[in-house]
């Protein structure tokens, strides 16, 4: 039997020529394919990168007094002109004085005085005067860092002025801390969960298989569901709080970065799965 080598040579110059011409055009698809999908791969292994960095940068945040930690919070209530508020309310009953911690940075929850500031994360919340560190926070734990303001503030009240400030604050979300306790929690889950999907779909591309690819738009596809779903809860709640002592006066809340962090973590994870999706229906069983 005559080998495919000395077929070809058989084959007159204008099929042979046109042969030539075919495999090489084979070639050409062949490598065309596999940039185009190692493209892909790339991207997605980008994009679950990105979205992992952030997530881990939004469970950091608050942990410690270092640089980028206490820099990172999702919520900021300020109080800096609060005890009006309670001199209001009080009215003719008695004189408001000294509401406020001589101390910055004492002991969080110990009828010590309020704090100008307070910022919350995932694991706890601080307070204080976060521009020169004269700050304290509570202990870090995981699944504590529910986000129920009305009780941080009474915790730290002095006593006298604690009976004031349930009159003061008796109604809307922002006293509701039952229900902000149990949604803030809730969305801290799903967010753990979502860094941890975002963790194992960027492990897992860098099987470079097809079916590594699927299994990573899977966790991919999961991950961002969860992010987007506690990024959504966070951001609920926190508006609603913020609504609801628009009309206080001495209070202000703010959405800060690790709320935003959150939802560019969801956009980044769920882009990746459009790339990862390509990967594992175009590319090869093995790269």
């Amino acid at each position: 039997m005559a080998s495919p080598v000395s077929l070809v040579h058989s084959l007159s110059p204008p099929a042979r020529h046109a042969h030539h011409t075919s495999l090489v055009a084979d070639v050409c698809s062949i490598m065309l394919s596999d940039a185009l999908i190692i493209t892909s791969w790339g991207a997605g292994e980008i994009l679950a990168f990105a979205a992992l960095v952030l997530t881990i940068l939004v469970n950091i945040g608050q942990i410690s007094q270092n640089i980028v930690s206490r820099n990172i919070y999702y919520a900021e209530l300020d109080l800096t002109n609060f005890e009006a508020t309670l001199r209001a309310q009080a009215g003719s009953a008695g004189g408001v004085s000294g509401v406020y911690a001589s101390d910055q940075s004492s002991p969080l929850g110990q009828s010590q005085g309020l704090r100008n500031t307070y910022q919350w994360g995932l694991y706890n919340y601080c307070g204080g005067q976060n521009e020169d560190q004269n700050r304290a926070c509570v202990d870090s734990r995981f699944g504590a860092g529910r986000f129920q303001p009305a009780e941080t503030i009474y915790a730290d009240l002095p006593t006298e002025y604690q009976t004031l400030f349930n009159q003061t604050v008796s109604q809307g979300t922002f006293a509701d801390s039952s229900y902000l306790g149990r949604f803030s929690h809730a969305a801290f889950y799903l967010v753990f969960v979502g860094t941890v999907l975002a963790g194992v779909t960027f492990l897992v591309v860098f099987l470079a298989h097809r079916f590594a690819f699927l299994c990573a738009a899977l966790t991919a596809l999961a991950g961002a569901a969860c992010i987007g779903a506690g990024a959504a809860i966070y951001t609920a709640i926190l508006v609603k709080t913020r609504d609801s002592i628009e009309s206080l006066g001495g209070a202000e809340l703010t959405l800060n970065n690790a709320l935003w962090m959150l939802w560019a973590a969801f956009g980044s994870l769920a882009l990746a799965i459009v790339p990862l999706i390509l990967s594992c229906c175009f590319g090869r069983n093995k790269y």
